[in-house]
């Protein structure tokens, strides 16, 4: 009897152990969340804090479609382009209301959590108009700024070519919400995957990109769940285009051979690193992520005087 207790007893620990989660949306056509976000970035030089930057944004995410199959999401977030040239001129905002806020429409599948820009098009006209616009109010308003309005748009420009890159930007902003219905879960195993992706420092280059995803806790009485996620990037090619670059530009620029040797000498010891990480905090009952917060630091040597440089970025996003 004792021995068939036992043997019960070691059957039902190891079910327990090895139970999956599977999470999927239950929402209903209507539901409104608001993402409120805080972003803490700050910067230090050999330890030394040199700036300490917080920036507030906010996005609303809405379902207003729902199928068999899948979900229609509008989301709202705020026209970045508006945002990077308040510095020039305070009062853009308010002047190209129209342009305040990016409406896109997503498809959500149930099952796969796989998504789709529906509205790509219109994302585009809505981008290049606002361009257009924003120029014209700073040549009227901030004349010796309005040049320097290209240089700023370059990067958000890249963004908004493709429908790729745009969906890539979104989903990169708040993925966090899809995170809990792309995986089948065992509580503290590790789900690994790699693949290559764009390059945060160089868009014309893929890095290798491994993501691993982690469910950490569950409680089966709030439905409360704990959802870690590391992303960690294999930057020893960029490492090397930077060197390659650094020691062609010296010739390009006539340097001889023994000063340029002396400048690949000095890159030998340049250094980069990144730790990317988030926190996910889920609700089964729900099936709504409720807080994500994501750290990034990125470290570096400076290889003319061996400066350590970091630069870490803490974003806080709760969803109500």
């Amino acid at each position: 009897m004792r021995l068939t207790f036992l043997t019960v007893l070691v059957a039902v620990c190891a079910t327990v152990s090895a139970q999956t989660y599977e999470f999927n949306p239950k929402w209903e056509k209507g539901t409104e969340k608001v993402l409120t976000m805080v972003q803490v970035e700050r910067e230090y030089e050999n330890d030394e804090l040199i700036s300490d930057t917080t920036v507030y944004n906010k996005a609303i995410v809405m379902v207003i479609e729902e199928s068999k199959s899948d979900y229609t999401l509008e989301i709202i977030y705020e026209n970045q382009a508006l945002r990077a040239v308040l510095n020039f001129y305070s009062k853009i905002g308010e002047e190209l209301q129209e342009y305040k806020d990016l409406k896109l429409l997503f498809s959500l599948d149930k099952e796969s959590a796989e998504t789709e820009l529906l509205n790509w098009e219109e994302t585009q006209d809505f981008m290049n108009g606002s361009f257009d616009q924003i120029t014209g109010v700073l040549e009227e308003k901030n004349p010796e700024m309005a040049p320097y309005a290209g240089m700023i748009f370059m990067p958000i420009k890249e963004i908004f070519k493709s429908k790729e890159n745009v969906e890539g930007y979104i989903l990169n902003s708040i993925g966090y919400l899809l995170v809990p219905f792309q995986h089948e879960f065992r509580l503290n195993e590790a789900i690994s995957s790699t693949e290559s992706q764009e390059n945060p420092f160089n868009p014309m280059q893929e890095i290798s990109a491994t993501t691993i995803v982690t469910l950490k806790s569950v409680d089966q009485v709030s439905g409360d769940c704990v959802i870690d996620r590391e992303v960690k990037l294999d930057l020893s090619q960029f490492i090397e285009m930077i060197k390659g670059m650094m020691r062609s530009m010296a010739k390009s620029f006539g340097v001889d051979e023994e000063s340029t040797d002396e400048k690949a000498e000095e890159f030998k010891n340049f250094e980069m690193d990144i730790i990317n990480i988030q926190t996910i905090h889920y609700n089964s009952k729900s099936t709504w992520v409720q807080k994500a917060v994501s750290t990034v630091i990125v470290t570096g040597t400076d290889p003319k005087n061996g400066t350590r440089t970091k630069k870490e970025v803490v974003s806080t996003t709760t969803i109500k």
